[in-house]
């Protein structure tokens, strides 16, 4: 399914306190919402659908679990759609 991408995101500075926001209540959507603002204003159009999936990576096996799903995932597609003039 071409229509989709998958990122992963390290985030260094966050101490772990219950103080302090976690990645995916400040870094995670920050980040979400600038990707898509530019790339919506760079294609001219909403491409993004409302919500997105996030998981924080545990440990070094579910890391490389994840790392192979994403660099397999390409060969997995079957013939999806892309956006017009993305061809």
């Amino acid at each position: 399914m071409p229509n989709h991408i998958h990122l992963l995101v390290s985030i260094s500075d966050h101490d772990g306190s219950s103080r302090t926001p976690t990645p995916t209540n400040a870094t995670i959507p920050m980040l979400v919402s600038t990707m898509k603002r530019m790339t919506n204003r760079q294609w001219g159009e909403k491409l993004w659908q409302r919500s997105y999936y996030d998981h924080i990576v545990r440990n070094e096996a579910e890391y490389r679990e994840i790392a192979e799903y994403i660099d397999a995932n390409p060969a997995r597609w079957k013939s999806g759609t892309l956006p017009p003039g993305a061809e």
